[in-house]
């Protein structure tokens, strides 16, 4: 009877271990997100410290987070095949350094703490390495709440942001439709020459 008694209990230990392992390997996403934003939530809170540095500390946090590499290439769509490998290699740190200085570095604190309480540990798979974690952020200022959702894919074994949709609008997305309407209109070098700008010209 005891060794009845013990292989039920052995069985239930297996099974919460293993709920237990699966609910982790769920939300590891969601804590790669919640990661990035507390990370970051302090940086922007700190305000004695100067413009440069505080950029600099945030492109660490970013790099940390975000693929730039993966984001390129997608904001680049059909084009990047045609691109030399030293077009590749110029226009991945230009998307970096565009991306830094016209979005991430335009959060104000509130927006980074409101973002830390809205996300949602409900994530949902593409394919088992694609993932959105979804959010809905209250803002003071703004009457609705934001429904923010981020992207993430699995690279060397860890989640990586590259994409964050705001009421169902990419900020890659916009990337890929601008890029390519520059290029087919002036070509990879009036797009590369914008982005090093941080002023792309309007299409």
């Amino acid at each position: 009877m005891k060794q009845a008694y013990r292989g039920v209990i052995a069985a239930l230990m297996l099974m919460i271990c293993a709920a237990w392992a699966a609910s982790a390997a769920e939300s590891a996403p969601v804590a790669q997100v919640r990661a990035a934003i507390d990370e970051a939530s302090p940086v922007f809170a700190n305000k004695q410290i100067p413009p440069q540095e505080k950029d600099k500390q945030l492109r660490t946090i970013a790099e940390k987070y975000f693929d730039f590499g993966y984001m390129a290439k997608s904001a680049m769509g059909t084009h990047w095949k045609s691109l030399t490998p030293a077009q590749r290699k110029e226009i991945v740190p230009a998307v970096e350094d565009y991306v830094l200085a016209t979005y991430l570095t335009t959060f104000q604190q509130n927006t980074v703490e409101a973002a830390s309480h809205a996300l949602k540990d409900d994530p949902k798979y593409d394919d088992p390495e694609t993932v959105a974690v979804p959010s809905e952020v209250h803002l003071a200022m703004v009457q609705d709440p934001l429904q923010v959702t981020y992207m993430l894919h699995k690279t060397g074994g860890k989640w990586m942001l590259y994409d964050i949709v705001v009421d169902n609008v990419s900020t890659l997305g916009n990337y890929r439709e601008q890029f390519n309407k520059i290029i087919n209109a002036d070509g990879f070098d009036k797009l590369l020459a914008g982005l090093k700008s941080k002023n792309l010209p309007r299409v």
